[in-house]
């Protein structure tokens, strides 16, 4: 069955996980919370996706560069701060985001064809 968490204050149902992280949704619907590195961020959708796109842009071969460092600073504009990775770290950052927003794509995709079949009725 769905599990609900009390977070925060807040009930929240788990969207997806991984062993160091998870991303929940606010019951309320209009927040996520991402819990990362024992630290706990709040997301509206959008700036959900703007965090994804910008994580998913990170050049990680760059990251592996000898000459470079293996961490890379992620600055979270709409909260004022930031997120240290190293190449692992960023790596797994990154499967916990695509699962997220691949869990989120199966639901919208389910809910329009329940949507369709109660119309058709």
């Amino acid at each position: 069955g769905v599990e609900y968490f009390y977070i925060l204050g807040m009930v929240h149902l788990e969207v997806f996980s991984i062993k160091r992280g998870s991303v929940h949704l606010c019951v309320d619907g209009i927040a996520f919370l991402l819990l990362y590195k024992e630290e706990d961020i709040t997301f509206k959708l959008c700036d959900l996706y703007a965090l994804k796109k910008k994580i998913m842009n990170l050049d990680v071969v760059a990251l592996f560069d000898s000459e470079s460092p293996d961490i890379d600073v992620i600055h979270l504009p709409h909260c004022n701060r930031f997120l240290v990775l190293n190449v692992l770290e960023l790596l797994e950052f990154r499967e916990l985001l695509n699962g997220t927003f691949d869990i989120l794509a199966l639901n919208s995709a389910i809910q329009q064809i329940l949507r369709k079949e109660v119309f058709r009725l």
